[in-house]
């Protein structure tokens, strides 16, 4: 821990910390131990609503308030639980989750296409994120890329295109900064591969990486920065029951773990 001049890059590979998780967020008996995050508030509205379900546990940080859900696919008992969008706050949420006994975990949110030939709607299961955000720096030496499991892509991958979704594999862009996504950086990040960027997959999957849980993530496709003009498109003018069909495909997902 000597770099005075990037404090991000002074990580710590000590396991324990001042505060751990378990303190705030014990373990729960009979917990299921699989588990999917979503980003997309109108979706998780509509699972809400529509759906025989069960609060596990509650997550709360100040401003921040998640609630838990117990839900059976077909037999198969799962959580279901929204995040915060943001790395840290998405990042508070799956330590939490962990240690209420959580191993297994997909994710489904929204992103922004770099690329002309992948349209909105279109699914991205990243086969690596770039690190260009900050939390990851806590929970893994310096590198460009952090990258989900494997064997969770393939599953992902596939019952998406199982479900009728165009899918695309490639390389996720991870930033903190909504607002600071200029041509220069995505022509930079495109050049290294990304297709797609996001808020928090290098931080889920350098935490997951940690903990010694798996993670499965999906992006799908809402607006463009291809262009000289920004495309917001379901930023702006959302399709809900497109995204609800996405969130069911990952609930479908985690229960075949």
């Amino acid at each position: 821990m000597t770099d005075k001049h990037a404090p991000i890059l002074d990580f710590d590979p000590a396991i324990a910390a001042i505060i751990e998780p378990q303190e705030l967020h014990p373990a729960i008996e009979g917990l299921p131990h699989r588990c999917v995050i979503t980003w997309m508030g109108d979706a998780f509205s509509q699972f809400e609503n529509s759906h025989d379900v069960t609060e596990r546990h509650r997550f709360t940080l100040e401003t921040v308030v998640n609630p838990i859900y117990e839900f059976d696919v077909e037999g198969e008992k799962i959580l279901v639980t929204m995040a915060n969008v943001g790395a840290p706050a998405a990042a508070a949420l799956f330590e939490a989750l962990i240690a209420i006994g959580c191993t297994d975990f997909v994710a489904i949110g929204s992103s922004g296409g770099l690329v002309p030939e992948l349209p909105p709607g279109t699914v991205v299961v990243p086969d690596a994120a770039i690190r260009d955000e900050g939390v990851s720096y806590h929970y893994a030496p310096a590198s460009l890329m952090a990258y989900p499991d494997p064997g969770m892509q393939t599953t992902v991958h596939d019952a998406y295109q199982a479900a009728g979704n165009r899918v695309a594999r490639g390389i996720a862009w991870t930033t903190d900064a909504f607002y600071r996504e200029t041509s220069a950086k995505v022509a930079q990040r495109v050049a290294q591969g990304a297709i797609a960027v996001d808020m928090e997959l290098a931080s889920l999957a350098a935490i997951a990486s940690f903990r010694n849980v798996r993670l499965g993530h999906a992006l799908y496709l809402a607006d463009t920065l291809h262009s000289e003009q920004w495309d917001p498109t379901e930023l702006v003018d959302r399709d809900t029951a497109f995204r609800y069909q996405l969130l069911l495909t990952a609930t479908r997902a985690c229960a075949t773990l």
